[in-house]
Formats: structure tokens, sequence, C-alpha cells
């Protein structure tokens, strides 16, 4: 017990003392100072740098750690496993290293650090290098009927003839047969009678993960685009919705993800590289409100779904972006507004004020941007944005004013401007199970 109580006594202070001097080092604005050493490393134990008073013999992928010990600048490369790491010599001095374990899977685990000097000399450590769990970031497409495919996104995603990955759905239905598998993506045909709403568990040799997504998600639906609305708040006839400005086209048919969905764009109209105002062809409203005494009066948003933890939830919805009509411009604003007067009249949120005002915050989602196009191949994908990233203005700047659970009253989404410019094109973009839903 003495001689455990010393050699921990021994590795803070060593470990404190090399940190320091670490630090001054980094700091010292002369980089050329650096040389490597001669002879061959000595590591004496591992911590990790929030808690010098333990010693480990493993670490995640990923994680990063510090070798304590002697001459440790005579290292010129460093592997764990078979798996090369990267050395930053402003994080290593003589009696510590700084390092990153390696991401990639090794294959060959020998649970060893080799260390190889300028000399070519390979000084071994004995360390393990633990594989996380599953993650289970996302489900491509939240909503998939039976028979077709699901494709989960993550990483870890680990298959072994020994051990195999098992993907529990909703029902409780295991699936260990897959259409293609890759470390960060799994994709399978979800079995007959499998529609259950519900999490997905992955089961791996390292461990399992229950997923934060629900397959088949129907929680706080708000618009599904059938003839029975959730919360009957918006009339559906002659083939549109119509709860605004504008009756916006619904449609049924073979592109269905499941029933009807509505559709911005009719494949010839121009949206311009300004993602320039056209909002009888780009946008969607649901006004909480008598309109000019066409509508009756009609639910408040925050009435069908529970909006005082906003901040932890995120806005939901599937779309999907023919390749022949990709989008080229102009962002998908979201808008929540409150149920506010216009014009001495009942018209909650029933003005364009909000369409281009920078004070009411809304989500801007701008998926061509990284590329200049994007489009989803035909087929149905999940879209999700956080509330927390609502801090926009119509032109893309921050907006001045602040959400609150109030101001979840009516709903606007408007495809224009947002403050990036793009090129000219002829959008189609259709979107279904428009739902608010807790993501934490």
């Amino acid at each position: 017990m003495n001689t455990m109580n010393n050699i921990f006594k021994f590795g803070r202070r060593f470990a404190l003392a090399s940190l320091v001097t670490l630090a001054f080092v980094a700091c010292e604005d002369e980089p050329d100072k650096y040389e490597v050493a001669g002879g061959s490393p000595e590591v004496i134990y591992v911590i990790k740098p929030t808690n010098t008073d333990s010693l480990i013999t493993s670490a995640l992928m990923g994680e990063r750690i510090v070798l304590m010990g002697n001459n440790l600048r005579s290292v010129t490369k460093l592997f764990f496993n078979d798996r090369e790491a990267i050395l930053n010599t402003s994080l290593i001095t003589d009696h510590s290293l700084f390092v990153t374990v390696p991401t990639s899977l090794p294959d060959n685990p020998t649970d060893k650090i080799y260390m190889t000097n300028k000399s070519g000399v390979v000084t071994e450590f004995a360390f393990g290098v633990d594989v996380p769990a599953p993650q289970v970031s996302a489900l491509k497409c939240e909503q998939v009927k039976p028979g077709n495919v699901a494709t989960i996104l993550g990483d870890y995603l680990l298959d072994y003839e020994d051990n195999h990955m098992k993907i529990k759905m909703p029902d409780g239905k295991i699936i260990s047969e897959f259409e293609s598998l890759s470390k960060t993506s799994v994709s399978f045909k979800v079995p007959e009678g499998c529609t259950k709403p519900g999490t997905i568990t992955v089961s791996t040799k390292y461990g399992s993960t229950t997923s934060k997504f629900y397959f088949n998600d129907n929680r706080g639906m708000l618009f599904n685009f059938e003839s029975e609305m959730p919360h009957e708040a918006a009339s559906i006839s002659d083939g549109k919705f119509n709860h605004g400005w504008h009756g916006r086209n619904i449609y049924s048919d073979e592109t269905s993800l499941d029933g009807y969905y509505i559709q911005m764009g009719d494949g010839s109209t121009v949206l311009d590289l300004d993602g320039g105002w056209n909002d009888g062809q780009f946008s969607m409203e649901y006004w909480c409100g008598n309109w000019d005494g066409n509508f009756t009066p009609d639910a408040k948003l925050f009435d069908i779904v529970d909006f005082s933890n906003y901040d932890k939830m995120a806005l939901k919805f599937e779309i999907n972006v023919p390749k022949s009509n990709p989008w080229t411009s102009g962002a998908m604003q979201l808008i929540f507004a409150p149920a506010e007067g216009a014009n001495s009249v009942t018209l909650p949120t029933a003005n364009n004020t909000h369409f281009n005002d920078n004070v009411l915050p809304r989500g801007l989602y701008r998926p061509w941007e990284k590329n200049g196009s994007f489009d989803t191949n035909g087929e149905w994908q999940t879209v999700t944005v956080p509330f927390s990233e609502f801090v926009y203005g119509a032109d893309g700047t921050k907006a001045t004013g602040s959400l609150s659970p109030e101001t979840f009253a009516s709903f606007t989404i408007f495809v224009w401007s947002g403050g990036v410019q793009g090129k000219d094109g002829t959008p189609i973009i259709k979107i279904d199970n428009i739902r608010a839903v807790s993501i934490k």
C-alpha cells in the first residue's frame, strides 16, 4: 500500500511539474527550438490531462491522454496498435507527451503503444484502446414503411462474425441482416408489420445505445396534410392546404411518403439567385385565427404542442427534392409567430411583417449552400432544425427580438432571401409531417 501511495504521490508531482513545463515551452515564441532527442523513450505511466491523480491503462478512441516518463522527445512516430497517431511537437517535453488516440479501428489489436526513435528502434508500452459503444445519431428518414429500407447514421456500427450487430425496433423485432453496412451507417429493410413509433436500440460487442430520435415519429405533430389534421386546426379543401393568404397545393401520388404532402415550386417557376420574393409559389401559412371572415377561429399551435421547453426542442419534417429540379437559392425561412392582431382586424399574423423583418427570430434552412445545389434524388429525408438555432432575421443577420413559448402560435414557411446568394433554379420542394419534438 505504501508503495502505491508513493507512486501516486510521485505521479502527481511529476505530472504537475511536467504540465507546467509544457505550458511554458508551448508559449515560447520559438517553434524552431524543438529538437528530437537521441536514445529511446521510457513511458512510466499514462494519465488524462483532466485528472493527473489517476493512472490509466486504456482509453477510448478519440480521447486525449498524456504519456509520462523520460526522454519522450526521442519519439518520432507513435502507434496505438497498428494506427498511427499525430504528434504535435509543441505538446512534447522530455517528460510528457500529449496525444489523441486514433479514431480508426485497428486491423490488428495488440493493446500496445509503439514508439519509434530517429534510429528506427521501436519501444513498446502496454496500453489498450477501448472501442466505444455504437453512436446512433440520426435516421436518414424517420418515416419508413414496412418493406422499405431505413438507414441509421452514426459511428462505431460494427458487425463481427462472432458477434453480430443487432437492431431492436420499437415493437421488439430484432434485425441482424443488413442491406449495407459501414462504420458510420447501416441500412436495413423494415420488417412487415413494423409500424410502431418509438426509439431504436443498436447493440454491438462493445455495448448498446438507444436512439434519441423516434422511428415513425408521431410526437408533436403539427401538420401531416391529411384530410383529418391531428389538431383539427387547418382546413384542406379543393386539394389545397388553406389557412393564410395562399392555398398551398397538396398531393398524393407515387412519390408520397405517407398520404398527402405540400409542394413548394411547380418545376417551371424560377427562384432567382437571391431567392427573390415569390410567396405565391414558395410559401405556406398557418394563421391561427379568423382571417377576413373566410376561416373559423382555430387552435394556436402552443395549444397543440407544449412549447414551454422549446430551447430543448427542434422542428422536424421530411423533405423530398427531385434530382431534376434541385434547390439552388433562397433560405427556407421557418417562422413561428405570436397570435397578434394586424390592421385593426382579427388577423393573427396575417400580414407580411414577419415575412421580411429582422426582429422575430426564425430558423433558416439552406442545404444547397455547401455545394451550390441540393436534391435528395427523389427520396424522402428528415430535416432537424433545433429551436436553439432560431436566431436569424429574414436577411440572415442576427434577429433583434427573442422567442418565448407564446411565440409558437402560428407558423409560416417561406423560401426566399436568407443572406446567401445562390443561382437561378426551378426547384421542387416537397414537405410532409411538420412536428416539434424534444431532442434533449
